[in-house]
């Protein structure tokens, strides 16, 4: 059984073993199960554990990273003679100064539930069934995951938290169409299968022999999968002080400016009761709730102690596992809810589209933040505020800070999302945009 005297152990005999000036040590422990479905039926059913060390240590700013997936002795001592010698290979960091020192930790949930087989497969099966009464097919899947991650240094940082998860999604297919539903909560009894199932049942019927519309500029209401979709790049490539200071980023030099919509608030929130708290970042320091841009206005970034060390700005709590060569990112951010619903947004539209997600978003010009991708299971067309026909998917290039500029109602209410596609987003509302860029169809 993991516990955190367990893990404490672990890291102090790490500790011991380096000589070096600097030292710090991440312990991650993940237990996991997973029940995959397909052609309406259960095809995999998988258990595993990833235990993961990961030492770094500082020698006159030479800095080096070596991992290992073993806590015996024999292992322990390995990695911090790899770490040792990789440093010595290096030129000193002229920017690097310290590692973080010891601050108090916030206190969080820390309950976490392994989900059982049955329970999983219960879940699935509500799904199954829903498509196979329609004539349609289910596939998707089912993770129930438990965390344990542990951050220790040789200035006696010690943190530690546990959190676990249970994620249900599925893409249902018909002849021409499909459909897709997804949930995610911290107890498996609260994933609402029925609810899933009937909504991508109903996507993919609706959405059945879709009409080709032509591409151009189409006002949209984006679904809360597809808000998390575009802005999961906003995370990466915007209030991130690497690439802020580097000039790279669509909000460099614009601290105290109007950036978006004066609709648009942006928060970075770990704590959060609808999403997976997180007390510290992954050097142990202490997060907090950050407004990132508040009604249109850049008020903050993200910072980890190397870039706010070098920038003399407050460090926000923000470091990625080292060796981060992509900057600090805000792994909580959200738009904040406005006064509207979904049902008022699609009857104030003349003539737009209606998108459930987007699918395979990649970043053309990240200082613009333009990105293409594609629409995905389930989009329609409105006219004059009523859905009158589902379309073929359209591709689209898009500047996200465009769209926001531009975004006419939000939602008044924020929907936990599962990670489909590895983004980062766990909240959303439903947005009316003034404007989205459809380049070409497609033939399905």
């Amino acid at each position: 059984m993991v516990t955190e005297k367990k893990l404490k152990k672990i890291a102090d005999k790490v500790l011991l073993l380096s000589k070096s000036q600097e030292t710090e040590v991440l312990l991650s422990i993940s237990e996991n199960s997973l029940t995959r479905f397909a052609n309406n039926q259960i095809h995999q059913n998988v258990a595993w554990r990833n235990i993961g060390v990961s030492l770094r240590i500082i020698d006159n700013k030479r800095i080096g990273v070596a991992t290992t997936n073993s806590f015996d002795t024999a292992s322990l001592e390995k990695v911090v003679e790899k770490a040792t010698f990789l440093s010595q290979l290096q030129k000193p960091d002229e920017h690097f100064v310290s590692l973080p020192k010891p601050m108090p930790i916030p206190e969080v949930d820390q309950s976490i539930e392994f989900a059982t087989e049955h329970g999983m497969a219960k879940s699935v099966y509500t799904v199954i069934k829903k498509a196979k009464d329609a004539s349609l097919i289910a596939s998707g899947a089912y993770s129930n995951g438990a965390d344990h991650l542990a951050v220790a240094n040789s200035h006696g940082v010690w943190a530690y938290n546990q959190s676990s998860s249970c994620n249900l999604s599925t893409i249902v297919m018909g002849e021409s169409s499909s459909g897709f539903a997804s949930n995610v909560s911290k107890r498996n009894d609260n994933i609402d299968a029925e609810y899933i199932a009937k909504t991508a049942v109903s996507k993919t019927i609706e959405s059945s022999d879709p009409s080709e519309i032509e591409p151009g500029e189409y006002e949209v209401i984006f679904e809360p999968q597809a808000v998390s979709e575009m802005l999961a790049f906003l995370q990466w490539y915007g209030p991130n002080a690497r690439i802020y200071h580097e000039g790279a980023s669509a909000f460099s030099n614009k601290i105290g400016n109007l950036v978006f919509g004066k609709n648009i608030t942006l928060i970075d929130d770990p704590f959060h009761k609808d999403i997976f708290p997180m007390p510290f970042d992954y050097e142990g320091v202490p997060k907090k709730k950050l407004t990132i841009v508040e009604n249109g206005v850049l008020k903050n970034i993200a910072y980890d102690s190397y870039n706010a060390n070098r920038f003399k700005m407050p460090n926000t709590g923000h470091a990625l596992p080292a060796p981060n060569t992509l900057g600090p990112i805000p792994l909580h951010m959200y738009i904040k809810p406005g006064i509207s619903t979904r049902e008022k947004m699609i009857k104030s539209v003349k003539r737009g589209l209606l998108v459930t997600r987007l699918w395979y978003v990649r970043v053309l010009n990240p200082k613009q933040l333009n990105i293409t991708g594609m629409t995905r299971d389930g989009t329609f067309l409105i006219e004059n505020g009523t859905i009158i026909k589902p379309v073929k998917n359209m591709r689209f290039n898009q500047s996200i800070p465009q769209a926001l500029n531009n975004t006419l109602a939000i939602e008044d209410k924020l929907t936990p999302l599962a990670s489909f596609e590895g983004e980062l987003i766990g909240l959303a509302p439903t947005m009316h945009i003034g404007s989205w860029n459809f380049t070409s169809a497609t033939l399905f």
